[in-house]
């Protein structure tokens, strides 16, 4: 063969290897399999809502929101949402009213329990109440058979003695804060 005849061969074999390619890139294509698994974890979550007869809630509709009663006496004015059930010669409660909905998904739950505890143990002359039961640091059982996706009624009440600072009363004109923690669990 000669030289021009090999050279012409080349031409055409690099001729056809670049119309292949060419051809290819107009419709590229590939395919693969992903192999995935997927874990379907349960869960339950807990939300504070403001309810429209209490007090605005900072940061309503989470699960950390802040409750505000305002400036407190057994006599006078009282900030909006506030209410002041019952005045004695001991003690004197304010109260307000707030919400709580559980959602819940993946559970196998027709209700829920919610409990509360005080994070820390209640100033000197205060006693802290959810729906009328007193909190400690340890989990009290606030109501049992809850139900899901539903904003429930719950009263937080703040029982102040009227006896004199150091005689087991409170300090007086003390801005007062309490971390109350709420857990829900599935029934």
């Amino acid at each position: 063969m000669s030289k021009k005849t090999a050279i012409i061969l080349v031409a055409i074999a690099m001729a056809l290897l670049l119309a292949a390619a060419s051809a290819r890139a107009q419709n590229p294509t590939a395919s693969g399999v992903i192999n995935a698994t997927l874990v379907n974890k349960n869960g339950i979550s807990l939300v504070f809502d403001t309810d429209p007869a209490g007090v605005t809630l900072g940061a309503s509709g989470t699960s950390a929101a802040s409750l505000d009663f305002g400036t407190v006496s057994a006599f006078g004015p009282l900030s909006s949402g506030v209410t002041r059930p019952t005045v004695t010669a001991t003690n004197y409660t304010v109260t307000t009213i707030f919400d709580v909905m559980v959602e819940q998904g993946g559970l196998n739950s027709n209700s829920y329990t919610l409990s509360a505890n005080l994070a820390a143990a209640a100033p000197t002359g205060f006693t802290y109440q959810v729906d009328a039961v007193t909190l400690t640091t340890g989990a009290q059982n606030i109501q049992t058979n809850g139900t899901y996706s539903t904003d429930i009624a719950h009263n937080l009440s703040l029982v102040i003695s009227t006896a004199a600072p150091g005689a087991g009363g409170p300090a007086v004109g003390t801005p007062l804060t309490t971390t109350i923690n709420f857990t829900a669990t599935a029934n």
